[in-house]
C-alpha cells in the first residue's frame, strides 16, 4: 500500500511542476526553468522558430506603439497648456505712421491636443496587438516544449538489479 502512495505521490509532483514558460502581467519577461529572463533575451532561450516570429513581430508593434504614445503625448502636453493659458492681443506699431494696431493671436493649443489624441488613439491598438502577438509566441513554445520533452518510463536492468526510472 505505501508502494501505490509513494508511485502517485511522484507523478502528482512529475506532472504538476512541468517546465513551462510563464509571462508576466506586463509581457517585458518571461520565466523559463525557475529562471527569469528579459523579452529580448527570447532569441537565445526559444527552440521553435514559429514562436519566435511571433514574439518579433510583437516587440515590434510594441515598440512603434511606444514611439507613437510617445509623440501623442508630447503634443497632448505640449498643446494643453497653450489651449489653457489666457489669449493675449498683441500690438503691432507702424514705424513709418507711428499709428498701433491690436492684433489677436490664435494659439494652436487645442489643435495640438486634438492632434495628439487622435496619435495615442493609434497607438494603443498596436500594443494590444503587440502583446497578443507575444502571448501567442509562448504558447506556440509550451506547445511545442511539450510535445518534444516527453516524459517517459523506463525498465532499467543492470549489474545492481531491476529498476524502473521516469525520465521528465
Amino acid at each position: 500500500m505505501k508502494n501505490i502512495f509513494t508511485i502517485l505521490a511522484v507523478f502528482f509532483f512529475t506532472f504538476s511542476f512541468s517546465q513551462e514558460i510563464k509571462l508576466n502581467k506586463s509581457a517585458t519577461k518571461f520565466e523559463k526553468d525557475g529562471v527569469t529572463y528579459k523579452l529580448s533575451e527570447y532569441k537565445t532561450q526559444f527552440t521553435n522558430l514559429v514562436a519566435k516570429d511571433y514574439i518579433s513581430n510583437g516587440r515590434s508593434s510594441r515598440t512603434l506603439a511606444n514611439i507613437l504614445g510617445f509623440g501623442g503625448g508630447l503634443l497632448i502636453g505640449a498643446g494643453l497648456p497653450n489651449a489653457l493659458s489666457s489669449n493675449k492681443d498683441s500690438v503691432y506699431i507702424d514705424p513709418y505712421t507711428g499709428y498701433s494696431t491690436k492684433i489677436k493671436t490664435k494659439k494652436p493649443g487645442w489643435t495640438l491636443v486634438g492632434i495628439g489624441l487622435g496619435v495615442v488613439a493609434v497607438a494603443v491598438p498596436f500594443s494590444v496587438v503587440g502583446n497578443k502577438k507575444i502571448r501567442k509566441g509562448v504558447e506556440t513554445e509550451n506547445k511545442f516544449e511539450s510535445s518534444s520533452n516527453a516524459n517517459f518510463l523506463q525498465f532499467n536492468v543492470n549489474d545492481n538489479g531491476i529498476g524502473l526510472s521516469y525520465n521528465f
